[in-house]
């Protein structure tokens, strides 16, 4: 060992090296199926005519039912762009996948049709596989969501490109 790492580690030792620090025992490990088991009882416990919602709150088995968002207000937001030589409509459910069904995507290409149903989709993330046109154009998207077959909310504000 050279002289000036011995040097070194007697300076370490006089001024004191951290200490490696001492952790807890780690928790035992949980019995298998210990979840089913313990959904098991709260359901049963839920069903006793013993139980009400005061006695399930101190249980912490009762908790506030979440009503959702107000369908009638909810807007979606997307961005589209050019992937791979086609538009890509990059969308996704705004945290709200659990109560929407679907999302409905229409495009104007500027051919005088207006806005015409592209697509209903219900996995995010969606390629527009229309080949691009050889001259400029621009093509304009909008969306809106859908629960059991009905759209929900509000129309998104249109999404334009450039393509071709």
């Amino acid at each position: 060992m050279p002289a000036s790492l011995k040097m070194m580690l007697s300076l370490l030792a006089v001024i004191g090296l951290p200490l490696a620090p001492v952790f807890p025992a780690s928790s035992p490990a949980m019995p298998v199926g210990i979840e089913v088991r313990f959904r098991a009882r709260v359901k049963q416990i839920k069903a006793s005519a013993n139980c009400n919602v005061a006695i399930g709150e101190s249980l912490g088995i009762e908790g506030a039912a979440h009503a959702g968002p107000d369908l009638s207000l909810i807007q979606p937001q997307f961005a589209v762009s050019i992937v791979g030589g086609q538009v890509f409509v990059d969308w996704d459910w705004q945290g709200q996948s659990q109560f929407l069904d679907a999302f409905e995507v229409q495009v104007d290409r500027g051919d005088a049709k207006g806005f015409v149903l592209l697509a209903q989709d219900t996995t995010p993330g969606y390629t527009d596989t229309q080949p691009l046109p050889a001259a400029p154009a621009k093509w304009t998207y909008r969306a809106i969501y859908r629960v059991a077959d009905a759209r929900v909310g509000q129309w998104s504000n249109p999404v334009s490109i450039m393509v071709g």
